[in-house]
C-alpha cells in the first residue's frame, strides 16, 4: 500500500523596519538649528535642500538650510523647482549655488515639477534640463518630483518622460502615493505643527537604505504604509505578473497596512 504524505512548507513573513524617511527643506522649513536637531531625533537624519526656485536670482536660503543641515550632521542632497517657464535660467543658477555650496557628484538632484499652466512642451522641457543636469551630473543621481494632482489632471503625461532610477511623487495626508512606479512619496506637509515635506525613501535613493534585508527563508511579507504591488515586487525582485499570481490577485487590487503578502 502507498502513502501520500504531503510536504509541509513552514511559511514565515519578511521582518522589514519602516521605510526610510528625509526632509525636503525650503524657505518653509524653519531655519532653527532646534528644529534640524528635533527632525534627527524623530530618525529624520537625511534632507534635500532647496538651491534654486523659479523666478529668483539667488536663492538665501539655499545657504541657510544647507548650513543648518550640515551643522546637524545630516545627510544632504539638492533640489530645484522649476515652472518650466525659463528652464535653460534655472538650470544656470541652480548649478551655480550647488557649486558654490560645495554639494558633490555623489549626492542626488531632484527636479521639483510645479509648471506654469500656460507653459506648453512640459515634458520635452523637463528632458531637456536632465539632459542638461546630466553633462555635469550621473544621471543616475537624478530625479524628479511631480504633484499626483498634475498627473491625474493630464498637466504632465507621465508616459512621455524617461524611466529614471526614481520618480518622486507628492500626494500629502493620502493612503499611498497613487503612482505605481514612485520611488518617494511625499507623504506630508507637516512636523509638529510646521510645514514640512517628509517623504518615504521606499528604494534607499536618497538614504541608502532599503528598508531591511530579505532573509532566503521569507516566504510572506507584511504590507506596510504606502505599499503597492509594483512597489513589492521590485523591492523584492520579483516579476510582477509572478507576484500577482502567487497572491491570485490583480494589480488593481488595493492593499492595507499589516495585509500579508506571498513572495515565494
Amino acid at each position: 500500500m502507498t502513502t501520500n504524505t504531503k510536504t509541509r512548507v513552514n511559511r514565515t513573513v519578511a521582518t522589514a523596519k519602516a521605510y526610510p524617511k528625509f526632509a525636503f527643506c525650503s524657505a518653509i522649513t524653519p531655519a532653527d538649528p532646534e528644529y534640524y536637531a528635533r527632525l534627527k531625533t524623530a530618525g529624520i537624519d537625511t534632507a534635500s535642500i532647496c538651491l534654486h526656485l523659479s523666478g529668483y536670482e539667488h536663492y538665501k536660503f539655499a545657504t541657510i538650510h544647507t548650513n543648518l543641515a550640515r551643522q546637524a550632521n545630516m545627510n544632504t542632497h539638492a533640489f530645484l523647482v522649476t515652472d518650466l517657464t525659463d528652464i535653460y535660467t534655472d538650470v544656470i543658477l541652480f548649478s551655480r549655488r550647488f557649486n558654490q555650496l560645495g554639494y558633490t557628484n555623489g549626492e542626488k538632484i531632484t527636479i521639483f515639477i510645479s509648471p506654469n499652466k500656460r507653459s506648453t512642451d512640459r515634458e520635452e522641457k523637463i528632458i531637456e534640463m536632465i539632459d542638461l543636469i546630466s553633462n555635469y551630473h550621473d544621471e543616475n543621481y537624478i530625479d524628479i518630483a511631480l504633484m499626483k494632482r498634475d498627473i491625474d489632471d493630464c498637466i504632465i503625461d507621465l508616459s512621455k518622460l524617461p524611466k529614471l532610477i526614481n520618480l518622486t511623487i507628492i500626494n500629502c495626508n493620502a493612503q499611498l502615493s497613487g503612482i505605481a512606479e514612485a520611488g518617494t512619496w511625499v507623504y506630508t506637509n507637516d512636523f509638529e505643527g510646521e510645514t514640512q515635506l517628509l517623504a518615504y525613501d521606499f528604494y534607499g535613493f536618497y538614504t541608502d537604505e532599503a528598508g531591511y534585508q530579505l532573509s532566503l527563508v521569507d516566504t510572506d511579507y507584511a504590507v506596510q504604509k504606502g505599499d503597492t504591488w509594483h512597489s513589492i515586487a521590485r523591492r523584492h525582485g520579483i516579476p510582477l505578473e509572478d507576484l500577482l499570481a502567487l497572491n491570485r490577485a490583480e494589480k488593481d487590487d488595493k492593499l492595507f497596512a499589516g495585509q500579508v503578502v506571498r513572495i515565494a
